[in-house]
């Protein structure tokens, strides 16, 4: 039968739309790249989202809307491509702009400020009450000044560190920091801050590095600029609560940057999870309530992630029982492989819960282990053909986006520093409480994987609870909203106490009932 006229379009649109994106390696589109037609039949079939005029997304039909509930997903890339089709290679992001991305936070900015070597001024409205704001400024001196990153032209770590307002050193502290811990101690901060002149952001720099240990650093600054012929006066930018870098490293910005978030929110855990810590003594009788709350957990943690699962498909798969050729129920595939890895997963992290209550150090076995737990989890998947083998192989080689969330995690070519400096700063960590609650906050704040980020990081912090002492605890499906938005209070304000509370308060109430009950 042939194919109606608008399917034809549709079929010719698509390859059109593949053709672009395969040619620029993009989900952004620019509005003349396509015919009228082909734009009009895209975006109505949902292959499509209008960002601005004149600039569409790639979509998928059915799914939530990007533009609408996923901004994160589509805004530096499509930044990318407007202003470099608007400026070529005459622009380059201001220095809060690039220390945002320098640091491994694309959360999406209320406002993007760009440079450019022309006299204009203007701003672009884009969605969500975001905009670009373009500012005619002079060339930065340096000819080392500008680098490229993710098709970004923005300032060097140096010269961002330079030009940085010394307001920023109190409104992001984080940020600042990863980025002034990863430059090396040599002469080129030094010269970048010459270049700029500004000799009252020098007396911040100066400050900032001898409040984090650096104090050789700080007057190698000092000296070089008063050599200059210059006036320096050096003040102590950063509050007391901010987090510390060790002196004698310069960490990757997304290993300091986790490294800063641990030593700054560990006081904040504390001050909401005051349950006292204590020892298992009957290990059997601890590892059989973990078994009583199985299908509980399981029922719960997967309807978070949003399969759905039964009580009676969960023991089922437990027990083997999957019989597809009798039971038309279980040809539901996805939601029977989700049950069937988390009860591999669960198995092997029962085991570790077990060393770890029998003294094994923590953070060198859970290093070597949660990439265990994400291959038990999606071991169905690949054998079921929906997954590949090297899939279960390492971190996520693509980037990630969470609905409703500002957070954006963490870049591809950074997951690995990030994961690294999570388990380090857990073998450093002595209290127990804090274990618990920070390293699978951060672990999904990294989000390693494509998938399973969310129960891996409850199971990494049911681990981490037992060393206290604690009960297996299950977070309830019928909380979901809140426990998100602790999650996003942590993620986007780095403010854990609603998390904390919230898990603490969870730890000493009884489990949810299992399910049909």
């Amino acid at each position: 039968m042939a194919l109606g006229r608008n399917h034809v379009v549709l079929a010719k649109a698509l390859e059109a739309l593949k053709a672009i994106t395969d040619r620029h390696k993009t989900s952004v589109i620019e509005s003349e790249e396509l015919r009228r037609a082909y734009r009009e039949s895209l975006v109505a079939n949902g292959f499509l989202e209008p960002i601005v005029r004149g600039w569409l997304a790639v979509s998928k039909p059915g799914a939530q809307p990007r533009v609408q509930t996923m901004w994160g997903s589509v805004y530096w890339e499509f930044i990318a491509r407007y202003l470099h089709k608007r400026f070529g290679q005459n622009y380059w992001l201001d220095a809060t702009a690039s220390l945002r991305i320098h640091a491994e936070n694309r959360k999406v900015p209320d406002q993007v400020v760009i440079c450019t070597p022309s006299k204009m001024n203007d701003r672009v409205e884009l969605p969500h009450g975001s905009s670009i704001y373009i500012y005619g400024a002079p060339q930065p001196i340096l000819p080392t000044a500008i680098v490229v990153k993710d098709n970004l032209r923005m300032l060097s770590p140096e010269t961002t560190i330079a030009m940085l307002p010394v307001s920023a050193w109190s409104t992001d502290p984080t940020d600042a920091l990863s980025v002034l811990g990863s430059i090396k101690p040599d002469a080129t901060l030094l010269r970048a801050i010459l270049a700029d002149g500004k000799t009252v952001r020098a007396g911040a720099i100066a400050g900032a590095l001898r409040q984090i240990g650096r104090s050789e650093h700080a007057e190698e600054i000092i000296r070089g600029v008063q050599d200059a012929g210059h006036d320096i006066r050096e003040q102590a930018p950063l509050d007391s609560a901010t987090g510390k870098i060790d002196p004698d490293k310069t960490p990757k910005p997304a290993a300091a940057r986790i490294e800063l978030l641990w030593a700054k929110l560990r006081s904040q855990v504390s001050e909401e999870f005051s349950l006292a810590p204590q020892k298992i003594h009957d290990v059997n009788s601890y590892l059989a309530e973990i078994d009583e709350r199985y299908v509980s957990d399981a029922y719960n943690s997967l309807s978070i992630e949003g399969y759905q699962v039964s009580a009676e498909l969960i023991e089922r798969v437990k027990a083997g029982n999957w019989q597809p050729e009798t039971d038309p129920k279980d040809f539901d595939l996805q939601n029977v492989l989700a049950a069937r890895g988390y009860w591999l997963a669960f198995s092997e992290v029962k085991q570790d819960v077990e060393r770890i209550l029998k003294n094994e150090a923590v953070a060198p076995l859970l290093w070597k282990r949660h990439q265990e737990w994400y291959k038990a989890m999606f071991r169905p998947f690949v054998n079921a053909k929906i997954m590949e083998e090297y899939q279960l192989t390492g971190y996520r080689g693509s980037p990630v986006y969470l609905f409703g969330s500002k957070h954006v995690p963490y870049s591809p070519d950074a997951v690995t520093d990030g994961m690294e400096a999570l388990f380090k700063c857990l073998g450093r960590e002595t209290d127990p409480r804090v274990k618990a609650i920070l390293a699978p906050f951060l672990f999904t704040y990294v989000h390693p994987y494509m998938d399973g980020n969310g129960r891996n990081g409850r199971f990494l912090m049911n681990a981490l609870l037992a060393e206290g002492g604690f009960p297996w605890t299950v977070i309830p499906y019928n909380r979901r909203h809140e426990y998100m938005a602790c999650l996003e209070q942590a993620s986007s304000k780095e403010d854990i106490r609603p998390l904390a509370k919230f898990i603490a308060e969870l730890v000493v109430s009884p489990p949810p009932p299992r399910p049909g009950k």
